[in-house]
């Protein structure tokens, strides 16, 4: 079992490549989010594997209030928003709730043993959420000797894990090699069509 201080360690090399810091998903796809997703002015929301937070910071500048979350602590290079260095898998345990979380560029970086507490924990700090999840192996990793995409699977099989916690809307523009969705807790619909 892959355990979270052999990851920290892996990523804590990885942010220290410059060229690693080039390349930002997260960032790429703010407008996807912000054109797609029901938010508001004020809505809370974690950047969940920040990496150099530059997406946080855009969405910040959106309106959003946003902290970063990440295994490493080299990786955030914008000191102005709160920064929670934390594993996803053993997420800590006084972890505020969230209006949103965002996860670019993630769960495919997860262990496979580990990608269902991750799911649990996201759908524990925030109802709706923003996936891109990768279907194809990484590109970087051989910078430090190491894989970085642990978690390879096709679409329908990172469906089934999200339709188990969420209602998910695949948003328009999807690329074969990556998911994107929304999700929105399962409950809160519950709760929404009751009233």
């Amino acid at each position: 079992m892959i355990t979270t201080e052999q990851e920290r360690d892996k990523y804590r090399r990885m942010w220290d490549c410059w060229q690693y810091r080039q390349n930002s998903p997260g960032e790429r796809l703010v407008p996807v989010f912000l054109k797609e997703a029901d938010w508001r002015l004020g809505d809370t929301l974690l950047d969940v594997g920040c990496g150099t937070g530059r997406a946080g910071k855009k969405l910040s500048e959106s309106g959003l209030a946003v902290a970063l979350f990440d295994i490493a602590a080299n990786a955030p290079e914008i000191p102005a928003l709160p920064f929670i260095e934390g594993c996803l898998w053993e997420m800590p345990q006084k972890l505020l709730r969230f209006t949103w979380f965002y996860c670019c560029d993630v769960m495919e970086h997860i262990p496979t043993e580990h990608v269902d507490d991750c799911l649990d924990n996201l759908e524990a700090i925030a109802d709706k959420g923003f996936f891109q999840i990768a279907l194809h192996y990484d590109g970087w990793g051989h910078l430090i000797c190491d894989e970085l995409h642990l978690t390879v699977k096709p679409d329908l099989w990172w469906l089934d894990k999200l339709t188990k916690r969420w209602m998910v809307t695949i948003l328009p523009g999807r690329e074969s090699d990556r998911l994107l969705c929304l999700v929105e807790g399962k409950r809160a619909d519950r709760l929404r069509s009751i009233q």
